[in-house]
Order: C-alpha cells, then sequence, then structure tokens
C-alpha cells in the first residue's frame, strides 16, 4: 500500500494557536474598551470648543465668558472630569499671530485605570480660532 498523497507539513490551526489568537483578540477589546471613555471625552470637549467658536459675535466675549460657555457645554454633554478650576488651568485664550482674532488652546491630561497599579495617560492639546477682535 502506497500512500502518494501525505502532505509534507500538516496545515490548518491548532487548538494552542486558535487559543492564543483568542487571547489576543480579548487583550486588544479589553485595551479598547479601557481607551473608549477617554478619547470619547476628547471628542465631546473638542466638539464644545468648536460650538462655543462658532457661536455668533464670540469675537466680542471675554475670556471668563468663554470659559463659562464651554463649561455649560459640557455639562449638556456630560463631560463631568473637567471641573471649573481645571478648566482655569488648561484652557487659555490668546491673540492670533497674525491678529486676526484668538485662538482658544485647552491642553489637558487624562488618566485611567488599565491593570492593577497599571494607568493609561492620555495627553491632548486642542486649538480652535476664534473669529474677531482679539480681545483677551
Amino acid at each position: 500500500m502506497k500512500h502518494d498523497h501525505i502532505p509534507a507539513k500538516q496545515r490548518g490551526l491548532t487548538l494552542w494557536g486558535l487559543l492564543m489568537g483568542g487571547a489576543l483578540l480579548a487583550f486588544a477589546a479589553l485595551i479598547l474598551m479601557k481607551l473608549f471613555p477617554l478619547y470619547n471625552e476628547s471628542f465631546k470637549v473638542h466638539a464644545a470648543m468648536k460650538a462655543v467658536a462658532g457661536m455668533p459675535e464670540i469675537g466680542q466675549k471675554g475670556v471668563q465668558e468663554i470659559r463659562g460657555l464651554i463649561m455649560r457645554n459640557f455639562d449638556v454633554s456630560d463631560v463631568d472630569t473637567i471641573t471649573d478650576n481645571d478648566l482655569r488651568n488648561d484652557l487659555k485664550v490668546v491673540g492670533n499671530p497674525d491678529g486676526k482674532g484668538r485662538i482658544m488652546t485647552m491642553t489637558y491630561e487624562r488618566r485611567g485605570p488599565l491593570f492593577g497599579d497599571l494607568d493609561i495617560v492620555l495627553k491632548f492639546n486642542e486649538s480652535i480660532a476664534i473669529p474677531g477682535l482679539g480681545i483677551e
């Protein structure tokens, strides 16, 4: 009895390969689930800044009024991790170097738990131009 059709190597996925692939996929899903709330907050912050920058007559408003509008927008968007004090430290409104309007910049850091003592730290730097006068 001659076996002419025996493959030189075994092909296919073994049980160990399947388990390792599943573990890798589960780890990636866990990381994504931990990162999603942090990035979602960043999108909400950017949307709030964009909404405030697009308001009529925003160019005539002072920095305190702009901060108040951003905080109100944060309340509507359910951004509850940024407080008034954080906004005072993180939000800067400065004159545009070209002399037309101002630039609103928010630089902040968010930290979220990963595993045990291991944390994820994300740094964000959002900038949006505010049309109008260069009031500071």
